[in-house]
């Protein structure tokens, strides 16, 4: 559809419009009639410097697509090198963005014409996701810039973004050769990964089996002992607790459909909540644990827990144990392996609403989870409310069409010119203090992550909207108090993200002015709900910025703090950050890379916060860096095992390209390979090379500067992340957490016997592993997911894998339980696979997995 608007300036000379108008309906029926498809030709012609691409047009409207007057704007998540075509150039504009412009050579495309334009990109694009949706065309029209949506390049159907890549971008042509889906192509580099078949997936699963009526918990307590009977739960059960515990009370209440009252004696069924001291092999444990003991016999269940998080999680364990209305007799001894087990969102990317936050929230208690690390602002967008500063979000968090960023951001990953409910919105003081409250009763503490000074880009476009007002009434104090930009620097810098202007400059006193600002907000918004104990500056991806800036240049002449060069002051940054939050009381996280420079972590002795901690992320075995975590803990940091290679939930299940997600350092991470992480051996989770090939724990140690771990009470949990650059809806959103996030759970909470252990010497127990996991994957098929399904969680569903021997057909999944389904006749009718009754097929057969209305892919047994 078409919009119009007026832009305050005129635009700069890269982005000037072309002279030659389209009228509005014309645009807009060119918009409607332009068929695109975008194709990955090879991703191994150049061992991943670059790939090439193709874009067909297809002229289907009445219109002819003129030789001038006209651009499209669409957002390409690698920089385009080169085109292979005389009729347009293709340009970058800031961050994913990109235009697409005619030539004096371009020959007007008349309806029914086609037109293919190839052209080399940087690295790979081996995903569908890889591609953003929603080009747009602009033109000019009597003074007024238009847009129109090319519609066949929209990720909506009937109003509504599919699940599937498939279907959410069906211009994007399937991958189909090896070229298309592998990264490398030369003797020098080999390129192991294929997409799966069914019976790849088969031999995966071979070593699982299904446990008959499995029962337990997620995440796996310290000790538990079952009994062999069982108690009936019905309205006629109490819940009396004892001081201190009447909110878990009324929680497990609601839940089970009973009444809670205070401690008073009582001969009904009853479920006794109180205080209880909980000891684990001759250890007491004072902080978050519980003991849970179900007693058949007399009809009591008893609850005592060390304070009320203990209290919750020993309810959350009995929800987790009832099966319809029946709960197995048990004895359960439980409290955590680490304090911190987080979970992190990028809620700018894409927005995240404040009911599916909640909803996380939610199942996060539910496994355990009590911290959410919530990313507020980034390139893309600014997702808080913070008062004194409206530009923040009036600008910062929409995106539309406006080359100079003055009403809004460029609809970066494939927002559109209008921007779309996936792009578009912020979190209200309201909706904001409302997050801060469900997770306060859930024990979950809320982290707000501001990423500075990189990452910045929507805060400092939103800073120069504020500067523009103010200094159109004359009011340059106001209008350079919080102004993040030196508009002097020269300096040329291209961000991991492809951004030209997305670091605020360090060396202005205002930027400290408004790192302040947003501080002291947070901490006003926190107030009276749940106090602000921790501001996370994020710091990571800094690149190149402040070497032509006059405001630096002037700032390492003059300063007292030790300054002598560009590369100090990212150190300065985070000294004068650290500072800053002291100064509200607060303690302090970044990750791993804004602790450091070159290799060299900054000195904790200059950081002001009592506690500080890093997000250990970048552990890509071959490249020498997996040693982060420990030079932090060694050098007196606080530390989060975050790592990407098995933490970081935005990479596909599959090394397919019909699988969402990048893919940047693992090729695909399954809910096994998480639940498989040792937090006490970091380089014992050596498993493969980006390519495929493997590498062993005697490799990476080798490259690593920091060989081993000297301060372990420095480690202070796990943590789980989503970025979202791929992932628009709640559905997507849910399918790239769960049930990767209860692996998360599982290790953060538990200390498995099979784990290995470098500092006490004990090996990994791979066939330990293999148990563990096949008990844990029954309790998810079995139990788990069913619960999840019901709670409106639109969990990954695996699909499955299935060989033919001697004619029958055998099937298995990751989880066993869940439903299989197969099919004859290419998917017309479906029938349930029993693996007691195996059915008699021929090849060419169906399979998917089934849970509620809901399927996964479809995979074919040859």
């Amino acid at each position: 559809m078409i919009k119009t608007s007026v832009l305050a300036l005129a635009l700069s000379a890269v982005l000037t419009a072309p002279a030659m108008a389209i009228p509005a309906a014309d645009l807009d029926q060119l918009g409607q009639g332009l068929n695109v498809t975008y194709t990955v030709l090879d991703n191994t012609q150049d061992d991943w410097v670059t790939f090439r691409a193709k874009i067909d047009f297809t002229n289907q409207s009445g219109k002819t697509l003129p030789a001038t007057g006209w651009s499209i704007y669409f957002s390409h998540i690698r920089m385009v090198e080169n085109v292979l075509s005389d009729q347009v150039t293709i340009s970058h504009v800031n961050g994913d963005m990109f235009k697409i412009e005619p030539t004096a050579n371009f020959v007007p495309l008349a309806p029914g014409q086609s037109l293919a334009i190839e052209f080399d990109a940087a690295n790979w694009q081996v995903a569908k996701t890889d591609v953003m949706p929603n080009w747009y065309f602009v033109s000019e029209d009597q003074g007024q810039t238009i847009t129109s949506l090319i519609t066949s390049t929209s990720n909506r159907v009937n109003g509504q973004v599919p699940t599937k890549p498939s279907e959410e971008l069906p211009f994007v042509a399937d991958f189909s050769t090896p070229q298309q889906w592998k990264r490398y192509g030369s003797a020098a580099i080999t390129d192991f990964y294929d997409p799966f078949t069914a019976q790849d997936r088969y031999q995966r699963n071979a070593d699982l089996n299904v446990i008959n009526n499995a029962s337990g918990v997620i995440p796996t307590p310290a000790e538990l002992t079952l009994g062999t009977g069982d108690v009936t739960l019905d309205s006629t059960w109490v819940i009396v607790y004892g001081n201190g515990y009447e909110d878990q009370a009324m929680f497990l209440a609601e839940q089970l459909g009973v009444t809670a009252v205070p401690w008073s004696p009582t001969t009904q069924k009853r479920i006794n909540m109180g205080w209880s001291q909980v000891n684990i092999n001759g250890e007491q444990k004072w902080e978050e644990a519980y003991n849970l003991n179900v007693d058949a016999a007399n009809e009591i269940i008893t609850i005592g827990a060390a304070d009320a998080a203990g209290a919750l999680y020993a309810s959350q364990s009995l929800l987790q144990l009832v099966d319809g209305n029946k709960v197995p007799e048990v004895q359960i001894t439980d409290a955590p392996r680490f304090a911190y087990r987080g979970f992190s969102v990028d809620a700018v990317r894409n927005f995240r609403t404040k009911e599916a936050i909640i909803q996380l929230l939610d199942q996060m208690a539910a496994f355990k989870l009590n911290k959410l690390h919530l990313r507020l602002a980034d390139d893309e967008g600014w997702r808080i409310e913070i008062p004194g500063l409206p530009e923040l979000t009036e600008v910062g968090a929409t995106r539309c069409h406006d080359p100079e960023e003055k009403a809004c951001i460029l609809p970066f990953l494939g927002a559109g010119p209008d921007g779309s409910p996936e792009s578009n919105g912020y979190y209200t003081a309201a909706d904001y203090q409302d997050i801060l409250s469900h997770a306060a009763a859930l024990n979950i503490e809320v982290v707000p992550e501001i990423d500075i000074p990189g990452h910045a880009h929507a805060a400092i476009k939103a800073m120069e909207a504020r500067y523009d007002h103010y200094a159109a009434q004359g009011n340059m104090a106001e209008a350079n108090k919080y102004l993040l930009t030196d508009f002097n620097d020269t300096t040329q810098y291209l961000s991991v993200q492809m951004f030209t202007d997305n670091a605020i400059n360090v060396c202005m006193e205002s930027s400290y002015n408004f790192v302040d600002a947003v501080v002291n907000g947070l901490v006003s918004l926190h107030q009276g709900v749940q106090p602000l104990k921790t501001f996370h500056f994020g710091g990571d991806e800094i690149a190149g910025a402040w070497i032509n800036s006059p405001a630096c240049q002037d700032f390492i002449a003059n300063n007292t703090d030790g300054v002598n060069s560009v590369s100090d002051l990212s150190r300065y940054f985070v000294e004068r950050i650290s500072v800053i939050t002291a100064n509200y009381g607060l303690d302090m996280a970044g990750w791993e890379d804004g602790l450091m420079h070159d290799g060299q972590v900054y000195p904790r002795s200059q950081m002001a916060n009592s506690q500080l901690w890093g997000n250990a992320w970048q552990n890509i075995w071959e490249w020498g860096v997996a040693d982060r975590a420990y030079n932090l803990a060694n050098n007196d940091y606080k530390v989060v095992y975050n790592h990407a290679s098995h933490l970081y939930f935005d990479h596909p299940y599959e090394p397919d390209p019909n699988e969402r997600g990048y893919y940047w350092a693992p090729r695909f991470t399954d809910t096994r390979k998480t639940f498989g992480f040792m937090p006490d051996d970091v380089f014992a989770n050596a498993d493969f090379t980006r390519a495929g090939a493997p590498i062993t724990k005697a490799e990476v140690v080798a490259s690593a500067g920091v060989k081993k771990l000297l301060k372990p009470e420095n480690v202070l949990g796990l943590q789980g992340s989503l970025w979202a650059e791929t992932v628009r809806t709640e559905d997507q959103f849910e399918g790239m957490i769960f049930p990767r996030v209860l692996g998360l759970a599982e290790r953060a909470w538990h200390t498995a016997a099979w784990e290995a252990n470098d500092n006490a010497g004990i090996a990994l127990d791979e066939a330990g592993r293999n148990a563990g996991y096949n008990q844990f994957a029954n309790l998810l098929g079995q139990k788990v997911l069913p619960k999840l399904e019901q709670a409106g969680i639109a969990f990954n569903l695996p699909v499955p894998g299935g060989v033919i021997e001697n004619g029958v057909l055998q099937a298995n999944s990751t989880f066993p339980g869940l439903t299989i389904e197969y099919s004859t006749d290419q998917g017309t009718s479906w029938q349930s696979y029993d693996h007691l009754n195996p059915p008699a097929v021929a090849a060419g057969v169906q399979l998917r997995t089934v849970s509620g209305q809901r399927t996964s892919r479809v995979t074919t047994v040859n």
